[in-house]
């Protein structure tokens, strides 16, 4: 049986204060971080403009039913360590297209921003399906080629989309990326423990030559 430490076990911890409402020591707490576009707020600079899905999405979100029509957001600080968010956000989906936090920054976390993203347009309730896309990140992308797809005798980058469900021992892996840790904090920021959960993370590539690596974890009810 394939082995994926650390990323296992930082993944199955994060799930369990995600799907647990007494587990203890979660770090992440509830956010009231808000901003908005219309008045601008006095530490960010926030844009907001209408743009529509390309088209060579279809085939990854026509079977969800989801908008083409989405929210393009921007938010950076206007002084202090750099930090930004970009992303998409639609009624039930949003995508995180770019994010970026120095580590000397006391800005409120990334998690909180995609939180505050998504709010500003749509209530929390509605959001069914985050997506990352064009990962670059090493943490995240050594777990998927080296661990998971390996063990699994998938080629990288692969065709085909994987998916991993909750309580496999690939999902916690998944789970405890970068990428996946940023997906988990943000459950946890928005809705606390014991009420949102991600019941799996689906794996894709796209572009021509399959060169960009996307995810997408899938948010339910416990």
């Amino acid at each position: 049986m394939p082995r994926y430490s650390p990323w296992e076990e930082k993944g199955r911890t994060l799930r369990r204060w995600i799907e647990r409402c007494n587990q203890p020591r979660c770090p992440y707490p509830l956010s009231t971080f808000a901003v908005t576009h219309d008045p601008q707020p006095q530490d960010y600079s926030v844009t907001h403009k209408t743009v529509w899905l390309d088209s060579t999405w279809n085939t990854s979100i026509n079977p969800l039913d989801l908008p083409i029509e989405l929210n393009k957001i921007e938010i950076e600080n206007r002084q202090g360590p750099p930090v930004g968010w970009e992303g998409r956000t639609g009624c039930g989906v949003m995508f995180l297209d770019w994010i970026r936090r120095s580590k000397r920054s006391n800005a409120p976390h990334i998690s909180e921003f995609t939180k505050a993203a998504y709010e500003m347009d749509f209530p929390l309730e509605s959001l069914k399906y985050v997506f990352v896309t064009d990962i670059f990140e090493t943490d995240t992308v050594q777990c998927i080629r080296d661990e998971v797809y390996k063990s699994e005798g998938l080629p990288y980058p692969c065709s085909e989309q994987g998916t991993w469900d909750t309580r496999s021992r690939e999902f916690d892996a998944l789970l405890g990326t970068r990428m996946g840790k940023t997906v988990a904090a943000f459950v946890l920021c928005a809705w606390g423990q014991g009420i949102k959960r991600i019941v799996r993370v689906v794996t894709f590539h796209d572009g021509e030559y399959l060169q960009r690596l996307n995810m997408r974890f899938d948010i339910e009810d416990i």
